[in-house]
């Protein structure tokens, strides 16, 4: 039971971390392209479509008011949202471990 307890929090904060830095890159790019007058390359499109897969089911940070969330609290559905994603990946390791299994 540690061990799973272990791996869905390593999942969690892998998830967590991904999810901070890929936000700030995206943007990064973006104005870098809009800057530039350049059309979207496949790295700006792969990189948003990244960010919907990393955020879903939450989708976006900007469908929760500031007041629920104030400060350091925004990581609060961050979080929820990598524990969800770690559950899931777990859930579905299992079930096909006992796919193959029989």
């Amino acid at each position: 039971m540690l061990k799973k307890l272990i791996v869905i929090l390593v999942i969690s904060g892998t998830h967590f971390v991904l999810a901070r830095i890929i936000i700030p890159l995206a943007i990064s790019r973006l104005l870098a392209i809009a800057a530039s007058d350049q059309s979207t390359t496949f790295v700006v499109k792969l990189l948003v479509w990244t960010t919907r897969v990393l955020y879903f089911p939450i989708i976006s940070l900007s469908l929760y008011s500031r007041e629920w969330f104030p400060g350091d609290l925004i990581y609060i559905p961050i979080i929820i949202n990598s524990l969800l994603w770690a559950i899931a990946v777990c859930c579905v390791s299992l079930m096909l471990k006992k796919i193959f299994r029989t």
